[in-house]
């Protein structure tokens, strides 16, 4: 492996993004990262009111409210300078919450803690027994960013993403800024999204499964 970092997850600096009509999720988030020990974690009120396209895809209407959701907790910590970050979102479960600190490459602009299948022809390297390099992979639920450049990058292409092409912001980071950075991924997602918490998107399985490695060598 690549000269490595660790990350203590329970002392890094976490934001979850929840709305504010979702009381129950936010009390739901607060006993989890309670459970877990998280010791510096902080709510941030998600974005509302900004209408999707005509002709959105059933269960994804709020897209645009999430991608600016994480946009401004991004550019809140671009002003105050707090990476390593990590960026929840108020649907997850946990899994296998680590009791020691994550090696990572030194190297590393973001790590997934949480991850998907929804896009099958994803890229996942393995570059230890627990994390793969990876590219083409979704979701945006549990996400480490390390680096200002990789975050500036997340917001700009994601605006591109939102407004321009239409879609959830995650598929443009998965296909565009993950190929331009170091992103690495977990080969067990820690964090996952629960069917419990979701009336519509029932994600669990997709994003709750382990990734397998595949995908190119040249990484």
């Amino acid at each position: 492996m690549r000269k490595s970092m660790k990350i203590d997850l329970r002392a890094t600096v976490c934001s979850w993004i929840n709305v504010d009509a979702d009381v129950e999720k936010a009390s739901q988030m607060e006993l989890l990262l309670g459970r877990v020990q998280m010791q510096q974690h902080r709510r941030f009120s998600g974005v509302t009111g900004i209408a999707p396209h005509a002709g959105v895809n059933h269960g994804e209407e709020h897209y645009r409210n999430c991608a600016e959701s994480h946009f401004g907790v991004l550019r809140a910590a671009l002003r105050d300078d707090t990476f390593p970050l990590l960026v929840l979102e108020d649907d997850v479960e946990v899994q296998g919450f680590p009791d020691s600190a994550i090696e990572c490459p030194g190297d590393a602009d973001a790590l997934y803690l949480g991850t998907s299948h929804g896009n099958p022809d994803y890229v996942a390297i393995p570059v230890s027994e627990d994390l793969f390099r990876i590219e083409r992979v979704y979701a945006a639920h549990a996400i480490v960013y390390f680096t200002r450049v990789y975050a500036e990058a997340v917001i700009a292409d994601g605006l591109r993403s939102i407004y321009e092409r239409e879609e959830p912001f995650d598929v443009a980071v998965a296909f565009q800024t993950q190929t331009r950075f170091r992103v690495y991924g977990m080969r067990t997602p820690i964090f996952y999204q629960s069917n419990t918490k979701n009336i519509v998107n029932q994600w669990e399985a997709m994003t709750r499964t382990p990734l397998a490695p595949r995908g190119l060598s040249e990484l």
